[in-house]
């Protein structure tokens, strides 16, 4: 009895998820099948979703393109831009058909939207034809969600399935990471163009990488191109990030010479390593590493940038997949000098529990560059007042989002803005 219970109310059940598809149903009728008049776009992945997505959009609008954009942190109709409030990754019911009406009404011709593996398990993208789809990479995520990491990747596969859906004229394109290990699983996907891209392998490399304390440059290497690519988004993943990004914009035959101009000129994206800056004389970045690879990638990042100690100040989200948490605490001891543990979103779970779960992949005691501080505001301050000149702060797991989620409520939060307060508080009293 209980077995059948679980197999009802799983997320994954078909029934449970007919709701998503009759609003879904209704709403591409009701806005006319907007997606026949636009070229969209759908970018799915574990990590990278939000900054390859945003990457596209900018060289689309570089190439004199009208663009839509849907993402966690951002949505664009045309020359209107503004934040996503939401915390959801993928429009709700019947929202991603509106919203493409509304990029239609706006003239648009292409719509880039990030398109996560609960929307394709719940239909919130039925009757969307695509006309490209990007995968960044599968790793750990929302197990608990689709119970199995291989639900999770038959999730992600509905895109390139969908995309082969599309009856529309045209070329379609998916565009895919070369050396991940999942690949064979999207290359079996019929009536579709495949492009790879990745570091030894793929048809679109990244060669000779030269890394800088702000930036880094590599030869962009494929499909009958040659050319340097500059960039301030660092970190090998960002690399993978603009490679598949470049991949689909050459395969619409966007030149090079734009790519080029929109990467020198790009500042990373809000809560994507960003930079707060104070006057300090260490490094302070916030970014919204949230998963195990994630997390690793960041730190790996600037552990080989970082002459003084890494101080990584992080925690895991409430009534989500509780597998990562030991995973995520043990590659904090790995890489970090110095950890803060403390609380995410909580949401409806104890937030001593969340961090008791954490710490048990953590093989330091207390006092031994590991500290435990339930309030984030305090964790934040515990590490950058106690950072030195040389230091690296990492803040992990909110990015750029505005509020932290405690039970059903929603309270004010931004790691950038307090933490810019406290370093202007220290600076200040530095200097008198």
């Amino acid at each position: 009895m209980i077995t059948k219970i679980k197999k009802i109310v799983s997320p994954t059940n078909p029934l449970r998820n007919f709701w998503h598809f009759l609003w879904s149903f209704f709403a591409t009728i009701i806005y006319r099948f907007p997606s026949r008049k636009i070229t969209v776009i759908g970018v799915t992945g574990t990590n990278g979703k939000t900054t390859t997505a945003n990457l596209v959009a900018r060289i689309l609008e570089a190439n004199g393109e009208r663009v839509a954009l849907a993402t966690t942190i951002n949505f664009w109709l045309g020359e209107k831009k503004w934040d996503n409030l939401t915390k959801m990754t993928s429009l709700g019911r019947g929202g991603v058909q509106k919203f493409l009406r509304q990029a239609v009404n706006a003239g648009c011709t292409h719509a880039v939207l990030e398109v996560s593996s609960h929307a394709l398990t719940q239909n919130r993208v039925w009757g969307v034809n695509f006309n490209a789809a990007i995968l960044t990479n599968i790793t750990h995520d929302h197990l608990d969600f689709h119970g199995s990491l291989d639900e999770y990747i038959t999730a992600k596969e509905r895109l390139f399935w969908r995309l082969a859906k599309n009856r529309e004229s045209g070329e379609k394109i998916a565009i895919l990471p070369a050396e991940d290990t999942n690949i064979e699983r999207f290359l079996r996907v019929p009536e579709v163009g495949t492009i790879t891209f990745g570091f030894k392998k793929g048809d679109l490399r990244a060669e000779n990488l030269v890394i800088r304390e702000s930036s880094q440059e590599f030869d962009v290497v494929g499909m009958e191109n040659n050319f340097k690519l500059k960039t301030k988004l660092l970190g090998n993943f960002n690399i993978l990030n603009i490679l598949a990004a470049a991949a689909l914009s050459l395969a619409l035959k966007i030149r090079p010479t734009t790519i080029r101009k929109v990467f020198r000129r790009l500042e990373p994206l809000p809560g994507r390593l960003e930079t707060v800056e104070a006057g300090q004389n260490f490094r302070v970045i916030v970014d919204f590493a949230h998963t195990p690879d994630a997390l690793e990638k960041l730190l790996r990042t600037f552990r080989a940038v970082t002459p003084g100690k890494l101080w990584l100040v992080f925690g895991a989200t409430g009534d989500r997949d509780r597998e990562k948490r030991p995973i995520m605490g043990a590659l904090a001891a790995k890489f970090a000098d110095e950890i803060v543990l403390t609380s995410d979103d909580p949401f409806t779970e104890d937030p001593e529990k969340i961090i008791f779960e954490v710490r048990e992949g953590v093989p330091r005691e207390e006092g031994s560059g590991f500290t435990i501080e339930a309030d984030r505001k305090k964790a934040l301050r515990y590490a950058l007042e106690s950072a030195e000149k040389g230091d690296t702060v990492l803040l992990a797991g909110k990015g750029c989002e505005q509020f932290q989620v405690v039970g059903k409520k929603k309270i004010p939060w931004n790691d950038r803005k307090i933490a810019r307060q406290i370093l202007e508080k220290r600076f200040a009293k530095l200097k008198k």
